[in-house]
């Protein structure tokens, strides 16, 4: 009696060990994906500027993930794999810029344009034709309509999270009519300023439209995260070949 007690002990423990190890491999075999952040390029760094990447070190960056197998995907294929489970490259990655910046589409533009590399800006909407620091309607447009897509980063880059629910939604509703009257199609991504949310903003981002929501905490994403708690990896001026190795591979 004893023997046979012990023996289904041993096979429970093996069964559940073999479980686990199934698991693992589920967990292991998504796609962990990359997704890029960066806010602003200047052809010098000539003052302290946190978000401030050179143009020449962003050019090295898009030729290394070019040259070293990584595939540029639009946030339309990463919803529809995530969404319908569409097929991924083997090695993708995501790029994606904040707060609409001039210098996107005067430095960065031309490079992902030249390399054929796909990117994601988000865009300030009461900055847009206003602030000469920003991009306009015309540069816009022609970004959006060649792999440069254009989407939503609210109307006044408030912190989303020191607001009301019926204040977030405002303005996540605002930012997105102003550019899909803007660019003729439905914009169906947001990201969150300063990385600021709470469950409020999950609410208000699917209440508004939007299918994704991106926000500023590190590490990969995959299609089994929850699509409104989307990472990012930071890219700032101290990052190089190196670390940009490091991050794709480690995901910080």
């Amino acid at each position: 009696m004893k023997k046979k007690i012990a023996f289904i002990v041993v096979l429970l423990i093996t069964l559940g060990f073999q479980s686990v190890l199934a698991a693992s491999k589920v967990v292991n075999s998504v796609q962990q994906i990359p997704v890029l952040m960066y806010h602003k390029l200047a052809i010098n760094i000539t003052k302290k500027d946190g978000l401030i990447v050179s143009r020449s070190e962003f050019s090295s960056q898009m030729n290394y993930l070019k040259t070293h197998g990584y595939t540029t995907i639009s946030l339309d294929q990463f919803y529809n794999n995530l969404s319908k489970r569409s097929t991924l490259p083997k090695h993708p990655v995501i790029i994606t810029f904040d707060d609409g910046y001039i210098s996107n589409y005067t430095l960065a533009y031309p490079i992902l344009k030249a390399n054929k590399q796909k990117a994601t800006v988000f865009v300030i909407t009461k900055n847009i034709d206003k602030n000469p620091g920003s991009m306009t309607s015309k540069q816009l447009l022609k970004m959006d309509v060649n792999g440069f897509r254009v989407e939503n980063h609210t109307n006044a880059h408030e912190s989303l999270g020191n607001l009301s629910y019926t204040n977030q939604l405002a303005t996540i509703s605002k930012a997105k009519k102003i550019l899909e009257k803007l660019l003729g199609r439905k914009v169906v991504y947001l990201a969150y300023p300063c990385g600021s949310y709470n469950a409020n903003t999950l609410k208000a981002a699917h209440k508004s439209g939007c299918n994704l929501g991106i926000t500023t905490d590190a590490g990969f994403t995959s299609k089994m995260d929850n699509p409104y708690e989307i990472n990012r990896i930071f890219m700032g001026p101290r990052d190089n070949l190196t670390s940009l190795a490091h991050k794709l591979k480690y995901g910080n």
